[in-house]
């Protein structure tokens, strides 16, 4: 299934430019683009993407309707053009068909009312309708632009629809973004030296998306994350005075580096790492031979003052939580923090969609509550549990007992699945928790002063007291053992010229 992500059989360039010259109301795309790559930068199971270069006469004409656009254009007219494959809206609708006819077949049988399965098929079906129409990704695209603009680590193509003739919903014009396939650090032996920070930008802004924005982008496979790898910057004056006065440092390793060999731009360091998979994916060099060159460019990288940065691609779709569902959310979340296992099962139960139909409630509750038992054990080292197994037997627990969950609810938990697994991959030390920490302290306190603005207190208004209470004591404590232990609690982002060798 993973070829699914982003290398589907491709569709001929033909199609795409004829969908691309009707979108543009022209009779050749050739008046569009000065240069079109017939050769996919990914294919995916809905949708291909083309390499193309507006013309310098196209983004003219632009200028007299968006001089912004146009402005932009001239600066960068590299972008990546999406289009749908042939038939493929019918296909999925036919194939929807034949599911919707096969779930009300099975809805018939004793013991899979509560399945619901129809219904399943209906939100699943959404879900695909909402792939097949490029304008809803266009809109999400935009959203998530808009909630990510003051955070750094994380960014999204910027969509280009509003300012150019382009209405379709089988064709999308993005901004290229150059950047390396997140499977160049996660099919490498061992962790490179950017991999944990990698890690934590890619858990961090899904904690953002979930805890802040209730936007979640429900579609979050390595095939949609691509890793950008930026040359240093010098900020402020104050920061290149530092620079300068460093310079003079007979220490200073980065500069005797640059002195013998001149620092690659960002896009030949991509095209590198990317030259290195290609020899691997042809043959033409072994897995470890791979993972040796990527672990040394990758340290050349990072001794010459390279940080990584995430691109996510693909935003068709998303998961919102409702009112009620965010709610629910919360209240659960409070229960596992707690330790309150009792509570989490009975919540569970009568807050799910049938409530009526759970087979055996008390071992239903009693189940929940030994996993949270578990929780507690390792509460101050989460990083030895992982998401999979507090989840696992929980997926398993509702299935056996017939608790029917929101489909919201089980698209968060399938994100953070495949999150997790990215994570632990690049980083198995992470912990969701500790990294949750500080965006958790600014809602739950964002929260709880909207629950005092009314009197008396809610106990949902306590609630929230002391899911903060058991957060801010779990790190103290965690803090105060393992002090000393970790350079990074101590000197910050000095940490890596701490007690190591800067040539590593």
């Amino acid at each position: 299934l993973g070829r699914l992500h982003d290398s589907n059989q491709p569709h001929p360039a033909a199609h795409s430019k004829a969908l691309i010259a009707r979108a543009f109301g022209v009779s050749d795309i050739s008046t569009i683009f000065s240069w079109f790559g017939d050769q996919p930068l990914g294919a995916g199971a809905v949708a291909q993407v083309h390499h193309a270069r507006f013309s310098p006469e196209f983004i003219d004409r632009l200028s007299a309707s968006d001089s912004g656009l146009a402005e932009v254009l001239h600066r960068n007219p590299d972008v990546a053009v999406k289009v749908l494959h042939p038939c493929v809206g019918r296909n999925i609708r036919r194939d929807l068909r034949i599911m919707k006819w096969g779930a009300t077949v099975l809805g018939a049988l004793p013991g899979m009312r509560w399945l619901s399965l129809p219904d399943e098929v209906a939100i699943f079906g959404a879900m695909m309708e909402s792939q097949v129409d490029l304008r809803i990704e266009s809109q999400n695209t935009q959203q998530f632009t808009d909630n990510f603009t003051a955070r750094s680590g994380v960014s999204f193509p910027r969509v280009s629809r509003h300012g150019l003739p382009l209405d379709s919903p089988d064709v999308l014009v993005e901004s290229y973004q150059d950047g390396v396939p997140l499977r160049a650090f996660l099919d490498t032996t061992g962790h490179t030296v950017f991999d944990k920070e990698i890690g934590s930008q890619g858990l961090d802004a899904f904690l953002h998306m979930l805890i802040y924005d209730n936007f979640v982008h429900a579609d979050l496979h390595p095939g949609n994350i691509l890793v950008e790898l930026t040359q240093p910057d010098y900020g402020t004056p104050l920061d290149r005075f530092v620079e300068d006065f460093f310079d003079m440092s007979p220490f200073n390793r980065r500069k005797r580096l640059m002195q013998q060999v001149p620092l690659p731009t960002s896009s030949e360091a991509h095209a590198h790492i990317r030259r290195v998979l290609s020899d691997h994916e042809t043959g033409l060099i072994s897995g470890q031979q791979m993972s040796d060159q990527i672990h040394e460019y990758t340290r050349y990288l990072y001794r010459c003052g390279f940080t990584p940065s995430l691109v996510f691609l693909d935003c068709g779709l998303v998961t919102l939580l409702d009112s009620t569902n965010r709610r629910n959310f919360i209240d659960l979340f409070e229960s596992v923090c707690t330790f309150d296992g009792k509570r989490a099962g009975h919540l569970m139960i009568d807050r799910c969609l049938t409530p009526e139909l759970v087979i055996n409630p008390d071992v239903f509750v009693l189940r929940i509550q030994d996993i949270i038992l578990k929780v507690r054990q390792v509460s101050f080292q989460l990083s030895k549990l992982t998401f999979s197994e507090i989840f696992a037997p929980v997926m398993n627990a509702v299935r056996l007992h017939h608790v029917k969950l929101a489909p919201d609810f089980i698209n968060i938990i399938m994100a953070m699945f495949i999150l997790e697994g990215i994570g632990r991959r690049l980083d198995p030390e992470s912990d969701i928790l500790r990294v949750a920490l500080p965006m958790l302290r600014t809602w739950l306190k964002e929260e709880a002063k909207n629950e005092l603005s009314s009197w008396p207190l809610r106990s949902t208004t306590w609630n929230l007291y002391r899911v903060w209470l058991y957060v801010e004591l779990r790190e103290y404590v965690s803090r105060v053992r393992y002090w000393g232990g970790d350079d990074q609690e101590f000197f910050g982002e000095f940490a890596p010229f701490v007690g190591t060798d800067c040539s590593v």
